[in-house]
């Protein structure tokens, strides 16, 4: 007998800011945009804890790399943070994850020098045939 369960849905809050003293030309701002839309959803997306319901993320220069590094907090719904990781550039770059919904997730404002962004998820349980 097959047990089919329902797709879960989770959502994460995205919170970034670019680090003090990094400043960004208009085109890396852009490119930044488009960093936080299309990639770290996805790149994060194994690094979530259970219990992890927003992701501040500040993006600083890497000092070997030169390029952006992303310094990700993994924070729990009482504000104590799970874990932290950082991400390069090329991890991040090009990342694709099946269980990330851009359709659904967006940005939804600035408030006190963060950008907020919903990032919704779609975790299909797999099928155990017992």
């Amino acid at each position: 007998m097959a047990t089919t369960e329902q797709e879960i849905e989770r959502r994460i809050v995205l919170r970034t800011r670019v680090a003090d003293g990094y400043d960004l030309t208009q085109l890396e701002l852009k490119r930044l945009q488009r960093v936080f839309t299309d990639w770290f959803p996805g790149a994060v997306f194994d690094d979530l804890t259970r219990d992890t319901v927003r992701v501040d993320v500040v993006v600083k220069k890497g000092r070997l790399s030169g390029q952006s590094v992303y310094n990700a907090s993994f924070v729990n719904a009482d504000g104590s943070v799970a874990k932290q990781t950082d991400y390069d550039e090329d991890r991040i770059t090009g990342k694709v994850c099946a269980s990330y919904d851009p359709r659904r997730s967006g940005y939804f404002g600035k408030k006190e020098g963060f950008d907020y962004r919903n990032v919704f998820y779609k975790i299909r349980p797999t099928t155990k045939t017992r």
